[in-house]
């Protein structure tokens, strides 16, 4: 006969005592126990060889050569994008001097060291020199603020003094600028400076004219060797005085003066003697004389 034996309820609880110390002694065995004795639990992973053991190398074999790598391939770069320059703003025009033209210098007296005035070229005789040191500063007139507006002519007479080594400048007769007195106040601080040792004259003064055009119709200034060159004969074979005022005289150079011909007046000339022309002048070309052939520009 079979007998089951159905445990009560205070036998059906677990023996937790019981489970406590189980676990408290599978825990020292697997995970305290393994740490405090140094062993290790599971596969151990193989160590990784030294990086300073060098690798074994047989005796026997011949050492391997170093492998040649492929040189890379060049790396096409992109093109550079052409960038155009911005053209550049043009530059203002600059604004354009007036027109001044110069005459060379006729001298029109002088004063000996006696006290004499003498008349034209032909007494006083010519100051080599002086229109190089007188027309480069007289050209500056351009730059004078009253030169935009002029147009004329602008005599100009100027006195070199050599005795106290100075150039002063005067109006001329025939003026026909409105600006003349500002022109002039220009010419002298330009003529202002100057210096005269270096010129060779026969006597202590001398004044000489100078005749400067302002306007569009003016020409560029000329050097004195152009201005000097002599006028072209006529077709009807007479010459023109070239000079502001051309003396005549009876004999070359010390004769008795018979007339003074203005600038442009027609002469009839002969054969040139020691630098005087005979000539004839007047109504018909009746009268005759002499000439100095600077006055005819020879």
């Amino acid at each position: 006969m079979i007998t089951v034996q159905v445990p009560g309820p205070a036998q059906d609880r677990p023996p937790w005592k019981s489970v406590a110390i189980i676990a408290s002694v599978g825990f020292i065995v697997g995970v305290a126990w393994p740490r405090l004795a140094g062993v290790r639990v599971g596969p151990s992973l193989p160590e990784a060889p030294s990086a300073s053991a060098p690798p074994a190398v047989s005796a026997s074999a011949p050492p391997a050569s170093p492998a040649v790598l492929p040189a890379p391939a060049p790396v096409a770069s992109a093109p550079a994008l052409a960038v155009a320059p911005s053209p550049a703003p043009p530059a203002p025009a600059a604004p354009s001097a007036p027109a001044v033209s110069i005459t060379a210098g006729t001298v029109q007296s002088c004063k000996t060291p006696d006290g004499d005035v003498l008349k034209g070229a032909g007494d006083c005789g010519r100051v080599q020199g002086l229109d190089g040191l007188v027309l480069p500063r007289l050209r500056k007139l351009a730059d004078c603020p009253e030169a935009a507006d002029a147009a004329g002519r602008l005599p100009l007479v100027v006195r070199a003094d050599f005795a106290h080594g100075a150039l002063s400048v005067d109006l001329g007769r025939g003026a026909s600028l409105a600006s003349a007195d500002a022109l002039l106040a220009c010419a002298k601080a330009d003529l202002a400076g100057a210096n005269l040792s270096r010129l060779s004259h026969d006597n202590p003064r001398y004044s000489v004219g100078y005749v400067v055009t302002f306007g569009g119709g003016a020409r560029a200034p000329e050097s004195p060797a152009a201005s000097a060159r002599p006028a072209p004969d006529s077709a009807d074979g007479t010459v023109q005085v070239v000079w502001e005022v051309a003396i005549v005289r009876d004999v070359p150079k010390t004769g008795k003066v018979l007339a003074r011909l203005q600038r442009g007046t027609q002469l009839r000339v002969g054969p040139v003697k020691d630098g005087w022309y005979p000539v004839q002048y007047g109504d018909g070309f009746a009268s005759e004389g002499w000439v100095y052939r600077g006055a005819l520009g020879r």
